[in-house]
């Protein structure tokens, strides 16, 4: 993956080294875990998540990106998944607190959210209804 262009959040282009997608998000964050190297994230997706990280002003751990078909039968996820189709983020959070002000972020830029109990799934997902759903 060579240096390339992308806006950030002024709407300026700004050229990211190798590897990296915002200023706080690096491809190799949403890659699948089972190191396949199937698919792209979604930009709109990225760009959102660094909307939500700006706002929250330290660091957000992505659990889960993009999935190969594989994988994502492996954990027991269905085979309709957003995270297949490169369009999903599930962030950290373990407390309630940081539950709590990660979730009033993040409906601030994602229509679709689903909460667990470990972290907060996002997704821009259009083929999916919007709405917040429990795991």
């Amino acid at each position: 993956m060579p240096n390339a262009f992308l806006y950030n959040m002024e709407g300026e282009k700004k050229m990211f080294p190798k590897g990296q997608l915002t200023d706080h998000f690096s491809k190799k964050e949403f890659d699948c875990q089972c190191g396949c190297g199937t698919g792209e994230i979604s930009m709109e997706l990225v760009q959102k998540l660094e909307q939500a990280r700006l706002d929250y002003g330290r660091g957000m751990r992505i659990n889960s990106g993009i999935r190969c078909l594989e994988h994502n039968r492996k954990i027991g996820s269905k085979d309709t998944s957003s995270h297949i189709k490169c369009v999903a983020a599930d962030v950290s959070c373990t407390t309630m607190s940081e539950r709590l002000e990660l979730l009033t972020i993040l409906l601030k830029y994602f229509t679709r959210v689903g909460i667990n109990r470990k972290f907060i799934h996002v997704d821009v997902d259009a083929d999916k209804p919007n709405g917040v759903f429990l795991y």
